[in-house]
């Protein structure tokens, strides 16, 4: 934790004030795991999370709708822009039973 505080300093000191900025959560190195910390401390039943963690998905057990999101959609979303979510037409199958 030393090293990587020393090393990273900047990163960190720079995450932590536009976290402040905008009001988004924010724990510093060595505060825990990430997926565990978000289900202790942020997830509830009705809210909506987008992460970078890949286990962001796991609040969704808890009732919430939790997405994950790749870096620059989340620099997106910390520079001001709207999130958007892509998603393919709808295909249709439908099954018939044959006896």
């Amino acid at each position: 934790m030393k090293s990587a505080n020393s090393t990273s300093a900047e990163v960190f000191d720079f995450l932590e004030s536009v976290s402040n900025k905008y009001g988004i959560g924010f724990w510093k190195p060595g505060a825990g795991i990430i997926h565990q910390v978000v289900l202790e401390n942020y997830a509830f039943p009705g809210g909506m999370m987008i992460g970078t963690d890949s286990h962001t998905v796991n609040a969704g057990g808890l009732g919430m709708v939790a997405i994950g999101v790749g870096g620059a959609d989340a620099v997106d979303v910390m520079a001001g822009m709207a999130w958007e979510l892509k998603f393919p037409k709808l295909i249709g199958v439908k099954l018939n039973r044959k006896t």
